[in-house]
This record gives structure tokens, C-alpha cells and sequence, in this order.
């Protein structure tokens, strides 16, 4: 995971918390600022989480725990899929956590110091 863009998502949510803060109460918009940068720290929080060994077997998306819920990989000849419980199966979902963290840094691309190469 790129630790430039961890620092630089932070930084955003701080500043946001900082003018939603200031903003007098209610003022519309501040709850749901105040919200989204609490929801977004929690991802952000939850794609930190080390994986146990065993997570490796169990998931390979990004090895991040966060990510667990989506079930063991089943992999054969080069097919991926994910079984519910059912045994119904369906294909993977593109998503990794740094792609999520790319796409949770979006509102903040025209602000300085982000990088184009984070562009999801």
C-alpha cells in the first residue's frame, strides 16, 4: 500500500473534520461531512489490519482483512471464483484495498500533493 497516499487521505480527512467542525451547528452539509470522514477512516482504519497466515489461502485479493468476507478463492485451470453458501458460484469482485483507497482519495485530486498515479 502506498504510505504517501495513506498520509495524504488523512491529512484531507483532517482538514475536512477541522471545516465541518468550525462550521456553525446546523449548518447543512456538516453532519454528513462529519460523517463520510468517519466512514472513510474506518476503511481506511480496516485496509491497515494484518493478515493471519491462514488469510493467504483463504483470499488473495490484497491479503487484507478487511477483504475477508468475501469467502475462500477457489481457483482451477486459471478460472477464479467465489462460492456462497449455496455452492452457487460467481466471479470475484475487481476490487483490492488499494484501489478502494485510490477511489476514497477522488474527491481530493484537485487539492496539492495529489499524485496522478493514483488515479484509480
Amino acid at each position: 500500500m502506498d504510505d504517501d497516499l495513506v498520509r495524504f487521505l488523512r491529512a484531507c480527512l483532517d482538514e475536512d473534520e477541522r471545516a465541518a467542525r468550525a462550521a456553525p451547528d446546523g449548518t447543512w452539509g456538516r453532519a454528513r461531512v462529519l460523517a463520510q470522514v468517519q466512514a472513510t477512516r474506518m476503511l481506511l482504519d480496516a485496509s491497515h489490519h494484518a493478515c493471519a497466515p491462514a488469510c493467504a489461502t483463504e483470499h488473495d485479493f490484497s491479503r487484507a482483512c478487511g477483504l475477508g468476507w468475501m469467502g475462500p478463492l477457489h481457483e482451477d485451470a486459471g478460472e477464479r471464483w467465489l462460492s456462497d453458501d449455496t455452492g452457487r458460484r460467481f466471479a470475484p469482485p475487481p476490487v483490492t484495498t488499494g484501489w478502494t483507497l485510490r477511489v476514497l482519495t477522488l474527491p481530493y485530486a484537485g487539492r496539492p500533493g495529489y499524485r496522478h498515479e493514483w488515479w484509480p
